[in-house]
């Protein structure tokens, strides 16, 4: 009689919903949402919901609908969508989250509250900011793509795999929207070609919760996440290493990432206040030399000016970043936890802009190519 007291008590325990449970049919799951401020700053919220039409002679065909809705924050524009639905919008499995970047440029952590305190919500979305209106984006339907609704999130693992942006979400970010000494950037895109397209542009400059305005352009993104200590699958990069060669394409070399180590290291400076340098050792294969013709008798020489260009780039980078005021290195959060004592005597909202930061590029070409 006990045994069987405990078993009926276990698949009670079991077969109990939890508390938040849903049915799927009282849901409308939305898989990308975009969120704008009109010109007389009323917030947008846009969605784009999937429908799946099952077919008994295979897959099913999946169509688009879109819905927008404004409100004072964004439950009160969800809600305002729900208006026009037969069951209830559900942000709780959304992919991607947009953001135009006049929104953004004010604040977006009004819009991504929720997500930190609803229980029901995944914090695996990814946010993403759009020059211009993110509805725009969202719109945008190639021929080409078998599933409209997963085109820009395509878009974002692609660059992710290729070092062009970093893998980031709202769980990724959160520490650096709570705590002072570090900033964040995300993968910014812009709608071209008519409006046919959505095209990767570089990375977004945060600071606080607030975007700067300022990018980490394409052809920097993927130096500054080697930086950054971040690789993809593979990491390629095109540098230009010689001046006034012709035709055009000799002056340039395409390098593929074989291996690469970065060290970031930052300590107090009287004169500078804190100084960091960052060093990274890159493991190259040269993929292509036009001026060469194979042969790279040059070697030494495309080493030196190779590393020169790149510390170049870097430079370039910490300037854009310094600018923005957006410390997405780290620094200050560095120095608070091995120098707290000089920390307090920071003031970080005005000193990082005036840090010393160095970059140190080191280059070994490891392999030329098939021909010797």
């Amino acid at each position: 009689m006990k045994k069987l007291t405990i078993i009926l008590l276990s698949c009670t325990f079991l077969l109990s919903g939890c508390w938040d449970t849903r049915e799927f049919k009282e849901v409308k799951l939305g898989i990308t949402a975009a969120y704008d401020l009109t010109e007389d700053g009323v917030y947008t919220n846009t969605i784009l919901i999937p429908n799946v039409q099952n077919s008994a002679q295979g897959p099913g065909q999946e169509s688009t609908q879109f819905l927008t809705a404004t409100g004072n924050t964004s439950s009160e524009a969800r809600t305002n969508i729900d208006r026009r639905l037969s069951s209830t919008y559900s942000p709780s499995q959304l992919d991607v989250v947009l953001f135009g970047d006049k929104l953004a440029r004010q604040d977006i952590y009004p819009y991504i509250d929720a997500y930190y305190r609803d229980p029901r919500m995944h914090l695996d979305v990814v946010p993403v900011v759009v020059k211009g209106n993110a509805q725009e984006a969202l719109k945008v339907v190639p021929k080409s793509e078998m599933r409209p609704s997963e085109y820009i999130e395509g878009i974002i693992e692609s660059e992710v795999d290729t070092t062009n942006t970093l893998e980031t979400s709202l769980q990724a970010i959160g520490s650096e929207l709570y705590e002072e000494g570090e900033d964040f950037a995300l993968p910014l895109l812009q709608v071209g070609d008519a409006g046919q397209t959505v095209s990767y542009e570089g990375l977004a400059l945060f600071h606080g919760s607030s975007y700067t305005g300022k990018d980490i352009p394409f052809d920097h993104t993927t130096l500054f996440l080697l930086m950054k200590k971040i690789k993809g699958k593979m990491a390629r990069m095109t540098v230009k290493i010689h001046e006034g060669e012709s035709p055009e394409p000799d002056n340039y070399t395409t390098i593929n990432i074989e291996d690469f180590s970065s060290k970031i290291t930052s300590k107090p400076d009287q004169q500078h206040k804190v100084r960091t340098d960052i060093t990274v050792d890159l493991t190259v294969m040269i993929q292509e030399y036009p001026q060469d013709h194979l042969s790279l008798s040059k070697l030494t020489e495309v080493k030196k000016n190779l590393e020169q260009a790149l510390t170049d780039q870097a430079k370039e980078t910490i300037a854009i970043i310094q600018k923005a005021n957006s410390d997405v290195f780290g620094i200050g959060r560095s120095i608070y936890g091995h120098h707290s004592g000089y920390w307090k005597k920071l003031d970080w909202e005005k000193d990082f802009k005036e840090i010393k930061i160095v970059p140190h590029i080191n280059v070994d070409i490891r392999s030329r190519g098939i021909f010797r």
